[in-house]
This record gives structure tokens, sequence and C-alpha cells, in this order.
């Protein structure tokens, strides 16, 4: 469901700004209805989306009051709907109501994607993000302390231009700070029209792919890491598809956007389960349905 359009910040790579325009955010009674109507089909999961879904701003309502009215609508009317996810988030606008609306609503997803794009404050400052470093981890120490099992993940662009060897060691060690969940991990590509795209220390893309080869690297390693930890848990799983494995076995997700594959009949799709995590295969846990 699209809340909102456009984009007010200015990151100098990205060129969102120039040919999406301006943010404007629905009302929230537009919202709600199309809540209502997805509800009326049987709709399991939504998902919020918005360049910044944080900067949500409509008659009053922020995105804090926002979600704290679909969580409300989505209880009054005995919705189908079990699940709400948002995307994307900008970390300067991350504001404790929002978090604490989370902690709260049990409909909303202990899941939040939180793009850092980068490890160094003086390539941040470079792109124009608006937080530093220290800013970024303050606010993940905040998110973890109310939501103990949220899940992070992020995105991670390397190769900026005036990129240094230091600063892929700043991004590195934000990564083992943070432990990510998961990433999107790409290089930087030139936008004709961006501030970015006349800066003239450009790194060579032989470069470029060499540091993001290794922020890859470490993010396989952290990911693993992070997953192991929760084998052994009993989730709440969404049951979405047969298995690409076994037509015996069903594909589903956590509220941490994880995919597990377990023994269920078909007729489970569509509906909330519970899993006990048995093992680890990839990225993919397998477990038993209780």
């Amino acid at each position: 469901i699209p809340i909102m359009h456009g984009c007010n910040n200015f990151c100098t790579y990205c060129i969102v700004p120039y040919v999406r325009g301006r943010e404007l955010s629905r009302p929230v009674e537009e919202i709600l209805k199309e809540i209502d109507v997805l509800s009326g089909y049987g709709v399991r999961e939504i998902t919020l989306l918005g360049q910044n879904v944080n900067s949500y701003n409509s008659d009053g309502d922020n995105f804090a009051s926002l979600l704290k009215k679909i969580a409300d609508r989505i209880k009054e009317t005995k919705s189908s709907i079990g699940w709400v996810r948002f995307m994307s988030s900008h970390p300067k606008d991350l504001s404790d109501e929002v978090i604490k609306v989370i902690s709260e609503e049990e409909v909303l997803c202990h899941h939040i994607h939180l793009p850092v794009q980068h490890g160094s404050t003086k390539v941040l400052k470079e792109m124009n993000r608006r937080y530093t470093r220290e800013d970024y981890i303050a606010l993940v120490e905040k998110i973890r302390k109310a939501i103990p099992d949220v899940s992070l993940t992020t995105d991670l662009m390397m190769g900026f231009p005036g990129e240094t060897e230091e600063d892929v060691e700043d991004t590195l060690s934000l990564m083992k700070t943070i432990k990510y969940e998961n990433a999107f991990m790409y290089y930087y590509n030139l936008r004709d029209g961006t501030p970015a795209a006349t800066y003239e220390n450009q790194i060579p893309v032989e470069v470029k792919k060499e540091r993001l080869q290794r922020v890859i690297d470490l993010q396989l390693e952290i990911t693993t890491e992070q997953m192991k930890k929760r084998v052994g848990n009993t989730v709440k799983v969404l049951c979405e598809s047969v298995s690409r494995d076994s037509e015996d076995e069903l594909l589903g997700k956590t509220q941490q956007d994880e995919r597990v594959a377990f023994k269920a009949d078909k007729k489970f799709i569509g509906s909330f389960v519970t899993v006990k995590i048995d093992s680890l295969n990839g990225n993919t846990f397998r477990g038993t349905m209780l």
C-alpha cells in the first residue's frame, strides 16, 4: 500500500527527488479504506510503501499515529490482516514514537529495514544523509532496547566518490557492531543530474567491485551467525507457498522476514501457524509445525 510519493532528502547520489518530485502523503482515511478492501479479500499481510515512510505527514498525522490508527482499525474490524510491514525508513526520521508503537502493537512486524548506506561519517556527509555513524549506532541501540527480538536489515553502497580504504574499514567495523541479519549491497553507479555525478574523485569500477565483495563476504558470515541464534526458537509463521524442494513441505515467513521450510499440508497456505526452528540451511530455516 503506497502511503506517500516523492522525496525531500536529496541524497547526492539519488535521482528520485528529481524524477518523482517532493513528498506527498496520502490521507489517513484513504489508506484505511484501502486496508478495509484488502481485508475483504482475505489478505494476510500488507507492506506500507514510501521513499521515506518515516516522514509521512497528512493533516497532522505523522507516521507513528498512522501506524497506531492502522493497528486499531485492524483490531476493530477483526481484519484478516495479521502482519503489517513498512519500507523504506530514513534513519534521521525514525522517531521514538514509531519505535514505541512497533513495540506495543502486535500486528506490526519486528523487522526494520534501516538503510545506513555507509559506515563512514565523512562519506555520509558527502552523501547528504544528515546523520553520523554515531547517530546511527545510538538509534539501533534504542530500537533493540525497545524491541529485543527485532531483525535489522540495511542498504550498503560501496565506491562512493572519494571513498578511502579507511572509509571501507569504517563500514566493515559498523557491520560487525550492528550485526545486520541481511543487507542489500551494491556499488555506486553514477546518475546524470545528481551532484555526486559531478564529483571529480570517482572510484574505478574494479576497486568498487573489490570493496563490495569484501562487504558481501562479511555480511554472509554475519547473516549465518545471527540466524543460528534463532535455531531452537518457536515462532509464528505465515505459510506462503509449497516449497520448491519438496511438495510435502511449505515455505513460510517469520515476523522477522526470515524464510522457514516445514512439512505441512497445502491447506495451511495463507494461514499463520506455529513452527519450532530445528536447523538452518543456507538462508532458510527448517522447522517442525506444532
